[in-house]
């Protein structure tokens, strides 16, 4: 099992070289680029990492891995009460926490209240590799929180959740990057996950638009649940972020913390 350093070791490596290949060969021209970017979205990613830490510190079965802890303990949740071999539940709780984050993707985009905490992230002109760090730390509070209820309830394999939690940012660094598959690789991967060229349309300044591709890891449920957006051919650039705030400067972090509470 992959402890916290091993997946920070990961997650760093993997941000800087994505980085670099978007730099190199980046799939949309850039509006905002710059080291603004970089020191507000890392500052925020900072706290992305410290609101968990501040949560497991008051209560760890709080926490993602802290609640399977638990729940294995208490032989609590789904997959402690049917009898699976380990690898088919490992492979079933991720799946199914998949879809739980899908699901709790999309309700902040229905709900008002939630909307508030997730525009922070929609709010960017550009789309690249820091993008993934760009999330409000009250939206993050209430992620741990459902993501420790789901594996709580779901009675997630310890190996899973650290496996999901790895497989969770990964993928938030390879589908926020600047960067295109090659066309036919394209046509076949996004079948199964979501790539960069599916998300980016998540992002875009058209609501309908933004209003789908909701899918962190895998593709399927946008397809089965009716929020799949199919790729229209010749619009490689389109405008990114939200109509009201297109004129102004988003990448201040003073203003991305406050802008919830507008």
């Amino acid at each position: 099992m992959i402890d916290a350093g091993g997946r920070a070791a990961v997650f760093l490596a993997l941000l800087l070289g994505l980085a670099l290949i978007e730099r190199l060969a980046p799939a949309r021209r850039w509006r905002a680029h710059g080291p603004a970017r970089w020191v507000s979205h890392g500052a925020l990613g900072a706290l992305a990492v410290g609101v968990p830490a501040a949560i497991g510190w008051v209560a760890r079965p709080l926490v993602g891995i802290g609640a399977a802890i638990w729940a294995e303990r208490a032989a609590f949740g789904l997959f402690h009460w049917i009898s699976l071999p380990p690898w088919l539940a490992g492979v079933a709780a991720i799946v199914a926490m998949d879809c739980a984050v899908y699901i709790q993707h999309r309700a902040m985009h229905v709900s008002p209240l939630l909307w508030r905490l997730h525009n922070t992230h929609h709010h960017d002109h550009d789309l690249d590799v820091t993008s993934a760090l760009r999330f409000h730390p009250a939206e993050i509070f209430v992620s741990t929180l459902y993501k420790a209820a789901i594996i709580a309830l779901l009675g997630v394999p310890v190996a899973a959740a650290v496996a999901y939690e790895l497989l969770l940012s990964s993928m938030a660094l390879f589908n926020h990057a600047n960067i295109a598959l090659p066309p036919r690789i394209e046509r076949w991967a996004r079948r199964v996950i979501v790539t960069p060229s599916m998300h980016v349309r998540h992002h875009s300044m058209v609501q309908s638009e933004h209003d789908s591709n909701f899918g962190n890891f895998l593709s399927v449920w946008d397809q089965m649940l009716g929020t799949w957006h199919a790729e229209r051919p010749g619009r490689a650039d389109f405008p990114i972020g939200l109509a009201d705030t297109q004129a102004r400067n988003v990448d201040r972090l003073g203003w991305l913390l406050a802008l919830p509470w507008r």
